[in-house]
């Protein structure tokens, strides 16, 4: 069994270790201690019955009414378990709740297992960002409307 929740400080560590495992790149404590001051309440984590982290999603607040999905992982052996789609839910939920008309994100362009997802959530690629990741690594520019409702 797996609940969602939002984040708190005392998950930063776990949630360091589940993002520098789980996504491409690398992430410093400090950048995701950021999102967490800057809007606590656009935190989320998944978490079995343990207390094991199992997902997390980092948000952040844009102009316009547009929220931001800054860092979003599932642990890869419990993917395709629903917790994605689990805290991309409460993050829609949270964005509806606070006025937010919109969410976007960027991913890798080669991230084919990202977009498919993310185009099951209503996500369409808005633009391409040359070099985004670095030279050579260009990443998709993705967005949806809060308000849309999920396969």
């Amino acid at each position: 069994m797996i609940i969602t929740r939002q984040m708190r400080p005392s998950d930063l560590i776990g949630v360091y270790a589940l993002m520098n495992t789980n996504l491409d790149g690398s992430f410093s404590m400090e950048t995701i201690e950021y999102f967490g001051t800057m809007w606590p309440e656009g935190q989320f984590v998944a978490e079995d019955l343990f207390g094991n982290l199992r997902g997390a999603l980092t948000g952040a607040r844009m102009s316009n009414g547009r929220a931001s999905i800054a860092l979003f992982a599932v642990d890869s052996g419990y993917r395709g378990q629903g917790i994605g789609s689990r805290l991309l839910r409460e993050f829609r939920m949270k964005c509806f709740m606070q006025g937010y008309t919109e969410i976007q994100l960027e991913l890798r362009t080669t991230n084919i297992s990202a977009r498919t997802f993310y185009n099951r959530h209503g996500f369409i690629i808005s633009e391409t960002v040359p070099d985004l990741y670095g030279p050579g690594e260009d990443g998709y520019r993705m967005v949806a409307k809060v308000n849309h409702v999920s396969s």
